[in-house]
Formats: C-alpha cells, structure tokens, sequence
C-alpha cells in the first residue's frame, strides 16, 4: 500500500489550515501594529513641530521681557508717557508758520456757532 493514507492527509490538510489561520492572525496583528505605530510617529513629529513652535515663541517673550527690563526702555517711556527728562534737559516747542493754522479748528465767536457750521467753515472757508 501507499505510504500515505487517506487519514495522513486529512491530518495534513487540518494542519495546513490550522497553520495558515495562526499565520493570519499574526499577519492581521502585525498590519495593525505597524499601522499604529506610523499613526503614532506622525503624532510624534507633529508634537515636535509644535515644541518648537513654542520653544521660539517662549524665546521671542523672553527677549521682549529682557528689552522691557532695560534702562532704554524704561527712559523711552518715561519721556514719552509721562513727559519726564533727564536733570539738565530742555523741552524746546518748535513754531512752524502756518502749520498751527491749518491744523487748528475754526474759533467760533463766543460758543455761538453750531457743529455743522464749524465744519462748514474748517472745509470751505478756510
């Protein structure tokens, strides 16, 4: 007789589909392994990005808090917000001819002249 028997090869077929259905399912977890893992790198390097995106914003705050602590600022803004000098300096007021005229709004005689009249008079009358 053969050597194999019709129960050798039922044996064999049932392995074979045993086998490849383990073979399956490491091969399905594999796939959703990988598929994880590259989700999670992509998440990763967006994380990154956004580190640094924030490290450059938190280095441009401290740069701004360290003008903001120097003696130049503090200086511009004591003369520019509160009009303040140094010992020994002068304010000087510089007249140009002209400038004061037409800049100025119209003088209505004695608070007589209404709204729209001084508008009037500032656009067409000079």
């Amino acid at each position: 007789m053969s050597r194999f028997s019709f129960k050798k090869i039922l044996n064999f077929k049932i392995a074979f589909i045993g086998i490849f259905i383990v073979f399956l399912l490491f091969a399905f977890n594999f796939f959703k392994e990988y598929n994880r893992n590259r989700q999670l790198n992509e998440e990763i390097k967006k994380l990154e990005a956004s580190a640094k995106e924030l490290e450059a914003k938190n280095l441009a705050i401290l740069n701004l808090a360290k003008y903001l602590d120097t003696e130049e600022f503090l200086e511009s803004e004591a003369r520019t917000k509160l009009g303040l000098q140094k010992p020994g300096e002068r304010a000087i007021m510089v007249n140009i001819p002209g400038f004061a005229e037409t800049s100025s709004t119209v003088k209505d005689a004695g608070g007589l002249l209404t709204n729209p009249v001084k508008w009037w008079k500032y656009f067409f009358e000079g």
